[in-house]
């Protein structure tokens, strides 16, 4: 009988140490059918047709968080997630150099394997100091703009496409943007401390250096901070950042500011950045926007526009767009959207310009 009461006691501990983990899955899946079409500048338009694609309102993904309690307010925490191509089933995310260019499917200066967790993969500590977290995160740059898109600030929204640079032949790419030129979505190798929430304020330092350097290269680095302000109605958010590149490949700057408020009826928003490639080019961008509720239809509307550069250059290149989402919500976890987007551009000096937009519907499920 005794050992019985023993074996039950350690279970009991067992469980109850148990009961101080959790492990959640959770995604997104994501998918639109959507028709778009370019023209280059001076080039016949192009009209691919009817598209299924991944990702109208925000990439597909999956992964897994948790914590574990420590005791003394002390929590452990982890983040894995990994995107992926509903359309397709393929990996969203692919390999790259470290802190340079992480997103694109390229031998540039590291491997071209895929990556499972491709989106976040990192681990930390949390408790009333705030957070200290290290692996593959978003800084804090890209974490800004989240709150002064009114569209979500996706690849289809006004801010998303102009800011970033749609491709299309006749359009500079910005000198810094999220995941353009010179600017990551997301960095390798990041050590990150958010402070706690202090009256509604908050700040996020990070720092990543890369695993590149060679005998005849320097390694790439990057650093970045970010400071935010939520309190009822106001949304305020700055954030800088810095990636220096490896040798022969120029350091981006670039910083944004920008806020939304909540007026009831409707919700205003706005943003204004720089970015730099240093010795070769500088943009300057805003955006503006608006969401209301029509019903049970959210409606967002938003421009954009940037101008970029080159030194030396008399005259700037210009992008500006304007794009609108309408979505409604099925249930919590699941709603129907539709979205357009068009904009134009011209290269400095250039006669014709180019052209892009696309108009689509899709669903969003999350779990």
């Amino acid at each position: 009988m005794k050992k019985t009461l023993v074996a039950l006691a350690a279970l009991a501990t067992v469980g109850a140490a148990f009961a101080q983990s959790s492990v959640t899955l959770y995604g997104r899946i994501d998918w639109e059918i959507v028709s778009k079409s370019s023209h280059a500048a001076g080039v016949a338009s192009l009209n691919p047709g009817l598209q299924v694609n991944s990702a109208g309102l925000g990439g597909s993904r999956w992964g897994m968080m948790g914590t574990e309690d420590l005791g003394g307010g002390m929590s452990a925490i982890f983040n894995l997630e990994g995107g992926f191509s509903v359309d397709t089933g393929q990996i969203g995310q692919c390999g790259g150099a470290n802190v340079i260019n992480p997103n694109a499917c390229s031998a540039f200066g590291g491997a071209t394997a895929p990556r499972i967790f491709g989106r976040q993969a990192y681990a930390g500590l949390k408790g009333g100091f705030g957070q200290v977290t290290v692996g593959r995160q978003y800084p804090a740059y890209d974490a800004a703009f989240a709150g002064v898109d009114a569209q979500g600030y996706t690849s289809n929204s006004a801010m998303g496409s102009v800011w970033n640079g749609y491709a299309v032949p006749g359009q500079a790419a910005p000198a810094h943007a999220d995941a353009g030129a010179g600017g990551p979505g997301r960095v390798d190798n990041q050590i990150t401390y958010y402070t706690p929430a202090m009256g509604g304020f908050n700040a996020q330092v990070s720092y990543a250096p890369g695993e590149n350097k060679t005998l005849v290269s320097r390694a790439s680095q990057y650093w970045g901070i970010g400071l935010g302000y939520g309190n009822g109605p106001i949304n305020v958010q700055y954030a800088y950042e810095s990636l220096r590149g490896v040798t022969g490949v120029p350091t981006s700057t670039g910083y944004v500011l920008g806020g939304s408020y909540n007026f009831g009826p409707a919700s205003l928003y706005g943003a204004y950045g720089q970015g730099t490639a240093s010795g070769v080019s500088r943009d300057r961008k805003y955006s503006l926007g608006v969401t209301a509720p029509v019903g049970p239809v959210v409606l967002a509307f938003g421009y954009a526009d940037n101008r970029n550069t080159v030194v030396g250059a008399a005259a700037s290149s210009k992008t500006s767009g304007f794009g609108g989402t309408a979505v409604y919500s099925l249930s919590k976890r699941t709603n129907v959207y539709a979205e357009f987007m068009s904009n134009t551009g011209r290269n400095a000096g250039a006669v014709a310009s180019g052209k892009a937009s696309q108009f689509g519907v899709g669903m969003r499920h999350s779990f």
